[in-house]
């Protein structure tokens, strides 16, 4: 792993390191990155109507870009993980910056479809080199008692773009033009991007720190906050793939996935084509973020404390639910519904799901078990929303394809339920611990 010399200087920031352990800069900088990401994230189905009114494009090739987003991270997840093991944040978070920007500026200039694909290609780049996987890594080094919670606090980024930066980006849409909101966004990527590759850093003890800021392993302010957890082994990828535990985990969240990118890309055409403005879609999916922000802090808490298998099983659940009630929604009334039970379990999940491999396979392949946990999730990342969009355009609506998405997802919940935590692996004595 990248920065092993021992008692290296960490950044001269003001008290910083003195009275805040620097694990909290890392959440803090993390929030920052998931919240300029998060605004495009959220936001790309809020350029689809503008797209398809100007350019008269489906609504299946419209949503494509997002399964090419989705098949780049899960193929070269493994990559991904693999480079963040060996080189560490900085480096991965920089570049990905570097590609977003100049991608989202690119697309600002788009005039034909090839334009449109190249550019989403390039967002889709530099989405996976400073993504939530290299993040949560990020994160999950620094702390261990407290890595839910950690977890937590790092992605209130994505739900608070939801609150204030999509809503935003309407309005820009509405009295700048699509093409000035995504030139923006992109400098927005820049400026927030960039400072990362001078604060983060990748583990605490090449800085003389423990995780969680502990004095020594006996620390007496863990108290009873450990009870729950066993002691921590480093799996390698070969070990990791050998435990069910794996694959429970790695197919849940794949048939999750499916649904919540079917949501994220079609969502605001769905609510516009029932009748909702696109202020009131908008409106929709800041309540879901607004409802996903205490969610999120609740599920780092109980996450910390119980489980974690059984509130990333009950949070599927939910999202599952949701989007059943959104498949039915014709009405302002039954969308808020939508939002408020799909935002509980979007926050819960997402700090616990990504928690939960640390504690499961420990630290020093985290990151490339995480990518090929992620590249199992890609044919349903990749074509839940093409599918979504096809069967709008061949039915009229998006009825069928939620309540598809919601078995798919109810499925997920109950692999991910019996997701126990795997037996410390078996090794002769003196073999190498390596993948």
């Amino acid at each position: 792993m990248p920065e092993k010399t021992t008692r290296q200087k960490l950044p001269q920031i003001p008290w910083i390191g003195k009275r805040l352990f620097y694990g909290w800069v890392i959440v803090i900088l993390s929030a920052a990155i998931q919240f300029a990401h998060g605004i495009f994230g959220q936001g790309f189905g809020t350029f689809l109507p503008l797209l398809q009114k100007e350019f008269g494009w489906s609504r299946a090739l419209l949503a494509s870009p997002r399964s090419l987003m989705q098949m780049q991270n899960s193929l070269l997840g493994p990559l991904e993980g693999w480079l963040m093991d060996r080189f560490g944040p900085r480096i991965m978070v920089s570049l990905g910056a570097l590609f977003v920007g100049f991608g989202l500026i690119l697309f600002s200039f788009t005039s034909s479809l090839w334009m449109y694909f190249l550019a989403n290609i390039i967002i889709a780049i530099g989405s996976g080199l400073q993504g939530l996987l290299v993040l949560s890594v990020a994160v999950n080094n620094w702390f261990r008692r407290k890595r839910t919670t950690a977890q937590s606090l790092m992605l209130l980024g994505f739900p608070t773009a939801g609150i204030i930066g999509v809503p935003v980006l309407v309005l820009m849409q509405s009295t700048m033009g699509w093409q000035t909101s995504a030139l923006w966004l992109g400098f927005l990527i820049w400026m927030v991007g960039l400072p990362s590759l001078i604060l983060l850093r990748s583990t605490p003890e090449a800085f003389g720190l423990r995780q969680d800021g502990d004095t020594s392993e006996n620390d007496p302010s863990r108290g009873t906050e450990v009870r729950h957890l066993t002691e921590e082994y480093d799996f390698t990828l070969r070990e990791a793939l050998r435990t069910r535990s794996f694959w429970f985990l790695s197919l849940g969240r794949a048939f999750n996935m499916a649904g919540i990118q079917a949501v994220m890309t079609h969502i605001f055409l769905h609510l516009q084509g029932v009748g909702l403005s696109p202020t009131t879609a908008a409106f929709i999916w800041s309540i879901a973020s607004m409802v996903n922000i205490p969610s999120r802090l609740a599920g780092g808490f109980f996450g910390d404390r119980f489980p974690k298998y059984i509130i990333l099983g009950a949070a599927i659940f939910m999202m599952a639910a949701s989007q059943f009630i959104l498949s039915l929604a014709t009405s302002f009334q039954m969308a808020v519904a939508f939002a408020i039970i799909y935002g509980i379990g979007w926050g819960a999940r997402t700090p616990v799901d990504n928690a939960i491999r640390g504690e499961y396979f420990g630290r020093k392949s985290q990151g490339v078990i995480s990518g090929w946990s992620q590249t199992i999730s890609l044919p349903f990342s990749v074509s839940a929303p093409i599918i979504a969009g096809y069967m709008a355009d061949v039915q009229g609506d998006y009825r069928m394809a939620f309540i598809l998405t919601a078995f798919v997802g109810l499925a997920g919940a109950i692999l991910t339920f019996m997701a126990v935590p795997p037996k410390s692996p078996i090794r002769a004595e003196g073999s190498p611990d390596i993948g």
